[in-house]
């Protein structure tokens, strides 16, 4: 007998891949870090819990899934959309679309682009995670408005062939000479002040190719300048379709573990891809989204979520999932919890907690102990806010 998941379902496994995902990084990171500051944990466990130069790690995975699992959505909501206006993009198709953008780009600019500062000089037009997920997302809802579906597969493989030989071509994978960073300054040149504080220390950090050393201000910030963004747009939209192709490969009338099969091979495929360009000398650098390593991100994200699939919407093995169901429900509340508004949830479990040390007899605990009661304000505030949405609050 034929196991069939009807196209029309909701796939359980989508949701659950977005909870873990922002389980993992709101509330598992903190946590394990916490321990590791009160008795210590391994080297290698700690060492998936960085973001090297070069390499990969499970922290490393975080972003690249969430930009995966924005991907995976757009079959079940924009399809659905242009499904029913008849397959066109009609006036409320694309207020959706650019509201979600504009949204997603706000919150951006808030979380890391320094928007509150109101000093031209200061804010980051194009520096945080959700601004390449609105940019990727942006780029996939008008790429399946066009009807040919070679010519809507070729826009991914494109980007990525493009990317690739420019970054391998005209520079290298370090930190200073890699070409997605020299196209970042040139662009920052044109849009940010001259006088600009960011502007300033990017031009004595060396990352122009200049061989000049880093400024302590640079490596104190580590990744907030490393990062780039502007050129890797064309991955951030590669990383979108992956997601969307690995929902479409679910989708249909056909039997559930042929879908669960093709899932399977379509990760692998990308593992292998990634891990041939790495043998091949294009390194592995998550900071600049290198080829090599955006494709095993996108290996390892659609062999999750098919694993995953098997286990929730093939075998419906679904119990004990209502927490990590929740994460994935409020994950942008989540998000925004665990970076903007941290200082406000410290502070918050510093005035709980401030008598723990006197209750344990010393302040050795208090790390592991304020990492808790914030994890806790987080599972508190998405509570309420699903029980509010329940009463169509």
């Amino acid at each position: 007998m034929k196991t069939t998941v009807p196209s029309s379902e909701r796939l359980f496994s989508l949701d659950l891949l977005r909870g873990l995902d922002m389980l993992f990084l709101t509330a598992v990171v903190p946590l394990l870090k916490a321990v590791h500051a009160v008795w210590g944990l391994p080297d290698g466990v700690m060492a998936q819990l960085q973001h090297p130069w070069e390499g990969f790690t499970a922290y490393d995975l975080i972003m690249p899934l969430f930009i995966f699992m924005c991907g995976a959505a757009i079959p079940l909501s924009l399809e659905r959309r242009l499904a029913r206006s008849g397959g066109r993009a009609d006036a409320a198709y694309g207020k959706h679309v650019l509201g979600r953008f504009a949204l997603l780009w706000g919150l951006g600019l808030l979380v890391q682009g320094r928007i509150l500062s109101f000093d031209w000089n200061c804010i980051r037009l194009y520096d945080n995670t959700l601004q390449s997920i609105a940019a990727g997302y942006l780029v996939v809802a008008a790429a399946i408005l066009i009807p040919n579906r070679w010519i809507r597969l070729a826009i991914p493989i494109s980007c990525f062939v493009v990317y690739g030989l420019l970054l391998h071509v005209f520079g290298d994978y370090s930190l200073n000479g890699n070409f997605a960073a020299v196209v970042e300054q040139n662009i920052l040149c044109r849009i940010v002040p001259a006088a600009s504080e960011t502007m300033n220390e990017i031009r004595t950090s060396g990352i122009l190719g200049d061989g000049s050393a880093l400024s302590p201000q640079v490596l104190a910030r580590g990744t907030e300048i490393h990062y780039t963004w502007y050129l890797t747009t064309l991955m951030f939209a590669f990383m979108t379709f992956c997601g969307y192709y690995a929902t479409k490969i679910l989708q249909g009338d056909r039997p559930a573990w042929a879908k669960a099969r093709d899932l399977f091979l379509y990760g692998a495929g990308l593992l292998a891809v990634g891990w041939a360009l790495a043998l091949g000398g294009v390194k592995m650098v998550k900071h600049i989204f290198t080829v090599s390593f955006t494709a095993q991100a996108m290996g390892w994200s659609a062999l999750l979520l098919a694993v995953l699939y098997v286990l929730t919407d093939i075998w419906k093995l679904r119990r004990g999932c209502g927490l990590v169901l929740l994460f994935g429900q409020f994950a942008l509340t989540a998000y925004l919890l665990e970076d903007c508004f941290k200082p406000v949830t410290l502070a918050l479990a510093k005035f709980l907690g401030a008598g723990l040390p006197h209750l344990f007899g010393t302040a050795r605990y208090q790390p592991l102990a304020l990492a808790v009661l914030v994890v806790a304000e987080i599972v508190a505030v998405l509570r309420i806010r699903r029980a509010l949405k329940s009463k169509g609050a």
